[in-house]
């Protein structure tokens, strides 16, 4: 883990061997631990396509039900 400083406007140095990695845009989520920053990726389709090979085999309606179900939302 490496360490940096906000300035006075609140802008994050970030290291140069870092801003390689990131490319030009960035995303921030506030998580319980803190803050976490996500790269934007290259080709954001492919990377859903990816998240989908790994759903279960359901149809979107199972999955519309069991997502209202764990949020006890259930009609």
């Amino acid at each position: 883990m490496e360490a940096t400083t906000l300035d006075e406007k609140g802008r994050i140095v970030v290291p140069k061997k870092l801003r390689k990695k990131l490319g030009k845009k960035v995303y921030w989520y506030e998580v319980d631990e803190g803050m976490m920053l996500v790269a934007e990726p290259e080709d954001p389709l492919a990377e859903l396509r990816e998240l989908g090979k790994k759903l279960p085999d359901k149809s979107i309606e199972e999955l519309k039900k069991e997502a209202r179900k764990e949020a006890g939302m259930e009609l």
